[in-house]
């Protein structure tokens, strides 16, 4: 006689049991799929830093020790704007603006190349190089550069750009001592700092900014945005990492619901309050000891040199 084999079907508690591990150990990988991921992104991010370092200091070598100019504020006589960071560092970076056809005003004149991003715009919503501006990813920037590396202007009637001696307020690789610790160019502001549902022409003044700091807070600061760090590339070329300062709330200047994780002033007083410096009346003409003032403890990067390395105006928004 032939003998029949039979086969034992799984039973449902069985079948639960498996489903219960298999869940098990999802929720064990994800988390560190998750980590595995933000940690591509932050060396993706680096990376794109670093170039924008090499960059910035080949613009330096052939352009008498000047650095690229922070912000468009002060370029009124440039219609290219070829001082502006964003433009200037182009010819080291491969960028060209052939691939901007179709572009109108004044974001013709700038490229859109993923390098002179950090890896989070590639989520935003939009298109980046069809059209003229939009208060969305086209007119975002997530990298910006340190205000501050403009020079103070000692004549308030100064023309721009000026003085050739001035360059229009272009900072020297020279006037930094600290270049290992004097921030350049990094993670900020931008759109991924508001919610999906955020309303049209809300939480895009901070976005759109060329330039960032830590002292003003109605301006674009650090995004903290690669496991409550920010990525920033300093004077000397190199890129980090940093974390461990300690952290502030601050709103977005047109949406006040939106907080955001931050840093805190460069300065105190001498209370230990963190404390800006006033440019509507020229303390930025000042040094922090004629002020009064003292380096920031949670701040131990260096930003600014007030005297001689500020920001020489209040920034309208309208720089975008």
């Amino acid at each position: 006689m032939t003998r029949l084999s039979k086969h034992r079907a799984f039973t449902l508690v069985e079948l639960l049991v498996v489903i219960g591990i298999i869940a098990l150990l999802i929720s064990i990988l994800l988390p560190a799929l998750n980590r595995a991921r933000d940690a591509s992104r932050t060396l993706k991010c680096l990376s794109n830093l670093r170039q924008m370092g090499l960059a910035f200091q080949m613009y330096a070598s052939n352009n008498k020790q000047y650095l690229p100019f922070p912000n468009t504020t002060m370029i009124l006589n440039d219609p290219t704007q070829g001082y502006l960071w964003f433009n200037a560092v182009d010819p080291y970076l491969g960028a060209n603006k052939k691939e901007q056809t179709g572009r109108t005003g004044v974001a013709a004149d700038r490229t859109y190349k993923e390098y002179k991003q950090c890896v989070v715009y590639e989520l935003f919503e939009g298109t980046a190089k069809t059209g003229a501006q939009t208060a969305t990813r086209e007119f975002a920037r997530t990298y910006k550069m340190n205000i501050h590396l403009t020079r103070v202007q000692r004549s308030i009637t100064a023309k721009f750009p000026g003085d050739p001696d001035a360059r229009g307020g272009q900072a020297k690789v020279t006037d930094v001592k600290r270049s290992s610790e004097f921030v350049m160019i990094g993670d900020a502001v931008s759109l991924d700092m508001t919610p999906p549902t955020t309303p049209a022409g809300k939480g895009i003044y901070e976005s759109g900014q060329f330039g960032f700091e830590v002292n003003d807070p109605s301006h674009a600061n650090p995004a903290l945005r690669h496991r409550a760090g920010a990525n920033i590339c300093f004077v000397d070329g190199h890129a980090a990492t940093i974390r461990e300062i300690k952290t502030i709330n601050k709103t977005l200047k047109d949406y006040p619901s939106i907080k955001i994780k931050t840093w805190e002033s460069e300065f105190t007083n001498s209370n230990g309050t963190p404390v800006d410096i006033n440019t509507a009346n020229y303390e930025h003409m000042k040094t922090i000891e004629e002020l009064k003032l003292r380096r920031n403890k949670n701040m131990p990067l260096v930003w600014s040199v007030p005297g001689k390395l500020y920001r020489s105006k209040v920034d309208d928004g309208t720089d975008g």
